[in-house]
C-alpha cells in the first residue's frame, strides 16, 4: 500500500462528505432553529447534548481502536487479521452499548424532564445503531476505503434533511424529530456493514490471544480519553445552563458552538484522514515520513483555520443574523469567541491522530484528564453567575490544557515537534485579517457588509502570509487540492460526532 497516495486520496472523499455534512448540518440547523424558535430550540439542542455525550460514553475507543488495528494489518496484506480485530472490537462494542443504554434508559425516565423523557429515550436507544455504524466505518478507514464512507454518509445526511423537514411540515414536535432521525441511523448501519463485508471478503481470523491483552490495554487509556475529551469539546457546559440558564441561553450556545465548529471544515478535512495514515507510517517504521506529515499537517490547518477563525470572529453579528434570524444575535458574541476555540481543538485534532497511532496512552489520558476537571470546575463556578460567557470560558480553558499538553508530549516523549515559527507568522497573518474584515463590515449585518468584510480579510491574509514567507504561490495550489479535492499539485503530503450536535 501507497501510504502517502492513499492519504492524498482518502483526503479528497473525506473532504467531499465533509462538505456534504457540514452543509446538511447547517441548512438544518437553521430549518430547526427557525421552525422551532429559540425556546423549542434550546430544548432540542440539549436532548442533542445529551444524545453526544451518551454517544461519547458507549462509543468509548473502540471505532478508534478499529481504525488502528485494522490499517496496521491491511498495510500488511492481512485482510483476514484485519477484520478479525473489527469483529473482536464490534461484539465488545455491543457489550458496552447495551451497558449504557440499560443504565441510561431508566435514568432518563426517572429524571429528565416530562416534556423531553420520550425523545431522550428514543435517542438511548439509538445508540445501538449509532456505536455499530462507527466500528464498521473505521474498519472501512482502515482498509482505507473514504470512498464507500463518503458515499453512504452523503446518503445518511440526506435522509435526515428530509426526515427534519417532514417532522416540521407534520408538527411533531421534537420526539418526531428524534425518531425519524433514528430511523435513518438504522438504515444506515445495515448499509456500511454491509459494505465492510465486502471489502473483506476473507473469513476473519481470530484476535490471539497476546493481542487481546495489548488491545485490552490499548482500549482502556483510548476509552478514558474518548470520554473525557467528550465532557472538554461536547458542550459539557450545556449541563450547567441547563440547571442555571434559561432555553433561550443553550440555543445561544449550542447554535454559536456549531457554527463555529462546522466553520472548521478545511480543517476538519485536513485531519479527518490522518489516523489510519499515521498508524500505517507507524506500523512501517517509516519515522521520517510520520514526522514529515505530522509538522505539514499542522501548517495545513492553521493556514486554512486561522483564517477562517478570525473571519468568522469579525463577522460573527452578520452572520448569525442572516442564517438564523434576528432573534438568535445574542449567539453572535458567543460565536465569535468560540471561533478560536475552534481553531485550537482543530490543531489539536492533528496530535489527537498522532498519539493513538504511536500507542502513547498515557499523554492523551493525562491531558483529557487535567483540562475536564478544569473544564468541569470552571463551569460550575462561572456559569451561574456569568451565562453563556462564563459557559465560552471554561470550554476555552479546557482546550487550551489539553492542546498545550498533547504538544509537548509529542515533543517531549517522542520529538516530534511543532512548526513553530510558522504558526506565529500565521497567527499574525489571521490578526491583521480580523482588524480588517472588523474595519471594513463594521456593525453591519447584510450580505453587502458579509461579503466585502471577507474579500478584505481574505486578501490582507494572503498577502501577509506571501510576505512572510509561511507559504509560497506553488503551496497555496496544493493546499486546496489536497483540502478541497481537486486535481492539480503536488500528490505528496510530505513535501510541503454526529451532524446535528
Amino acid at each position: 500500500m501507497n501510504v502517502k497516495a492513499a492519504l492524498v486520496r482518502n483526503t479528497a472523499w473525506y473532504g467531499l462528505v465533509t462538505l456534504v455534512g457540514v452543509g446538511s448540518g447547517l441548512l438544518t440547523s437553521i430549518v430547526l432553529a427557525r421552525g422551532l424558535g429559540p425556546q423549542h430550540m434550546g430544548d432540542f439542542s440539549y436532548v442533542t447534548w445529551a444524545w453526544a455525550t451518551l454517544q461519547a460514553v458507549a462509543t468509548l475507543g473502540f471505532a478508534l481502536a478499529t481504525a488502528r488495528y485494522t490499517a496496521e494489518a491491511s498495510v500488511r496484506g492481512d485482510r483476514a487479521g484485519a477484520w478479525g480485530f473489527a469483529r473482536h472490537l464490534r461484539h465488545r462494542q455491543l457489550l458496552a452499548t447495551g451497558l449504557v443504554v440499560g443504565l441510561a434508559t431508566p435514568l432518563v425516565l426517572w429524571l429528565a424532564p416530562t416534556h423531553l423523557r420520550w425523545p431522550l429515550v428514543v435517542a438511548t436507544l439509538a445508540l445501538v445503531p449509532i456505536t455499530l455504524e462507527s466500528i464498521d466505518t473505521h474498519a472501512l478507514y482502515g482498509a482505507q476505503r473514504y470512498d464507500l464512507t463518503a458515499g453512504l454518509s452523503t446518503l445518511k445526511m440526506t435522509l435526515q434533511i428530509v426526515v427534519v423537514v417532514a417532522a416540521l411540515a407534520l408538527g411533531t414536535g421534537i420526539l418526531g424529530i428524534v425518531a425519524g432521525i433514528s430511523l435513518t441511523l438504522v438504515l444506515s448501519w445495515w448499509l456500511v456493514h454491509r459494505s465492510a463485508a465486502r471489502v473483506y471478503p476473507e473469513a476473519p481470523r481470530a484476535v490471539a490471544a497476546g493481542q487481546r491483552l495489548e488491545v485490552r490495554k490499548y482500549l482502556l487509556a483510548l476509552s478514558t480519553v474518548a470520554v473525557l475529551d467528550a465532557v472538554v469539546w461536547d458542550r459539557s457546559e450545556v449541563f450547567f445552563l441547563g440547571l442555571w440558564g434559561s432555553a433561550h441561553d443553550i440555543a445561544y450556545y449550542s447554535l454559536a458552538f456549531g457554527l463555529a465548529t462546522r466553520a472548521m471544515i478545511i480543517p476538519e478535512i485536513a485531519v479527518g484522514a490522518l489516523l489510519p495514515a499515521f498508524s500505517a507510517l507507524h506500523g512501517a517504521g517509516n519515522r521520517g515520513d510520520f514526522e514529515a506529515v505530522y509538522r505539514t499537517a499542522l501548517r495545513y490547518v492553521a493556514l486554512a483555520g486561522a483564517l477562517t477563525a478570525a473571519l468568522t470572529a469579525a463577522l460573527a453579528p452578520a452572520i448569525v443574523v442572516l442564517l438564523y434570524g434576528e432573534p438568535y444575535r445574542p449567539a453572535a458574541p458567543l460565536l465569535g469567541a468560540l471561533a478560536g476555540v475552534a481553531l485550537v481543538s482543530a490543531l489539536r485534532s492533528v496530535a489527537w491522530a498522532a498519539l493513538p497511532a504511536l500507542g502513547d496512552r498515557r499523554s492523551a489520558l493525562a491531558a483529557t484528564t487535567v483540562a475536564a476537571v478544569v473544564n468541569l470546575a470552571l463551569a460550575a463556578l462561572l456559569v451561574r453567575s456569568h451565562g453563556t460567557a462564563g459557559a465560552v470560558a471554561a470550554n476555552a480553558t479546557g482546550q487550551l490544557i489539553a492542546t498545550v499538553w498533547v504538544f509537548v508530549a509529542l515533543a517531549r516523549r517522542h520529538d516530534y515537534r511543532l512548526p513553530g515559527y510558522d504558526l506565529v507568522k500565521i497567527a499574525a497573518a489571521a490578526i491583521l485579517a480580523f482588524v480588517i474584515a472588523r474595519l471594513i463590515a463594521g456593525s453591519g449585518v447584510g450580505f453587502g457588509s458579509l461579503v466585502l468584510g471577507a474579500m478584505g480579510g481574505s486578501v490582507v491574509f494572503i498577502l501577509t502570509g506571501v510576505l512572510t514567507r509561511v507559504v509560497g504561490p506553488g503551496e497555496w495550489v496544493a493546499l486546496w487540492s489536497r483540502l478541497g479535492g481537486q486535481r492539480g499539485g503536488c500528490n505528496d503530503y510530505t513535501t510541503g460526532r454526529w451532524p446535528l450536535a
